[in-house]
């Protein structure tokens, strides 16, 4: 009988390689570290526009949800 899996005896077992993990970690690390550091988010002209358009947004969306609730509860008579 050739099944693959009676051949699972024969394979080596797994153990973790502890030198390529260190490899890895300290590359992860050297990658991470060189990263620049984020500039902290400012009042500027940008932030105060990004603030608005998500007001915007947000209205626009509560509304709609109440114009969509609103026309549900008509078809149902409900209002």
């Amino acid at each position: 009988m050739s099944d693959p899996l009676t051949r699972l005896a024969e394979l080596p077992s797994a153990e973790p390689d502890s030198a390529r993990a260190e490899r890895i970690r300290v590359r992860c690390r050297t990658r991470l570290g060189q990263r620049a550091p984020r500039a902290p988010a400012s009042r500027a002209r940008g932030g105060v526009a990004v603030r608005v358009w998500q007001t915007v947004i947000v209205v626009l969306g509560v509304g709609y949800m109440t114009e969509v609730v609103v026309q549900a509860l008509r078809v149902y008579g409900l209002l």
